[in-house]
């Protein structure tokens, strides 16, 4: 069953379809390229992107009416509004004048002149796209400016059948953010650094350090808790290091702080002193 109803949101959605495909192609493409010297086709690149448009364009309207997006989701353009010069007019349109803009705004960046004119006629292009927008909105057929311009219009190959849409990537989306605001509100009443001294404590089967009198200093020493030079060096009791601001931070964070080599445990601290 052919009929001329098409939903507005297939044919926007053909024209994404065709635009990604384009993208993911180039990908491929510039992955080969990679593999040969680099600059060896870098001043090719428009000629590269012209066949590669060129190609996807002969193996989809000249055959089937319909480009490979519209066909993903079983929309054509009508045949009979598509003769042989029409097509040869959208063949201008969607792929020879991009190459030749392509390749003026590559190659003549000199020619300040061109380079205004083409900037002037590409913004008028996006206000006439924007114009013919509204117009697409408004009528349901023709949503780009070529279609507009070559007087096409889409026809669906399945019947006027609405799209059925799933909402499972929804649901699992509001999963997700349902646990997410689960963990931003819990996580602020655990305290972190207990559990990990626990867990430490538990996997650790060394005996406890006892004090030390006297802490050596070098120009060497680093902080047992960050592993960097010492700043402002003070000691629990241990005979090791840590910075002031490590060593308050953790106890500050954690009453039952220990050192996190030893496991050296004290509710005091006092400053290295250097003889």
């Amino acid at each position: 069953m052919k009929t001329n109803f098409v939903p507005r949101v297939n044919q926007l959605d053909s024209i994404q379809l065709d635009s990604e495909i384009q993208n993911l192609l180039r990908q491929q493409i510039q992955n080969i390229l990679q593999c040969l010297p680099p600059g060896l086709l870098s001043h090719l690149q428009p000629e590269i992107n012209f066949v590669l448009n060129s190609a996807l364009w002969n193996f989809s309207l000249p055959k089937s009416y319909a480009t490979f997006g519209q066909q993903m989701l079983s929309i054509a353009y009508e045949k009979d509004q598509l003769p042989s010069a029409k097509l040869g007019l959208h063949y201008l349109l969607t792929t020879l004048l991009p190459y030749i803009k392509e390749s003026c705004q590559f190659r003549l960046t000199s020619w300040s002149l061109l380079q205004r004119v083409l900037s002037v006629v590409e913004n008028a292009l996006v206000l006439f796209n924007l114009l013919n927008f509204f117009k697409f909105l408004k009528s349901g057929k023709q949503p780009s400016l070529v279609d507009c311009l070559l007087r096409i219009n889409h026809r669906s190959l399945d019947g006027a059948k609405r799209r059925t849409i799933g909402y499972s990537y929804m649901t699992r989306e509001l999963v997700w953010a349902g646990f997410m605001e689960l963990l931003g509100f819990t996580i602020p009443f655990i305290n972190y650094h207990s559990l990990k001294r626990k867990l430490r404590n538990a996997l650790r089967l060394d005996p406890y350090q006892q004090p030390v009198e006297r802490v050596e200093l070098t120009s060497e020493s680093k902080c047992a808790y960050c592993n960097e030079r010492v700043i402002l060096p003070h000691h629990m009791g241990c005979s090791h290091v840590f910075c002031y601001y490590c060593l308050k931070g953790n106890q500050l964070a954690d009453e039952g702080f220990e050192c996190n080599v030893c496991d050296y445990r004290s509710d005091s601290f006092k400053k290295v002193l250097v003889l």
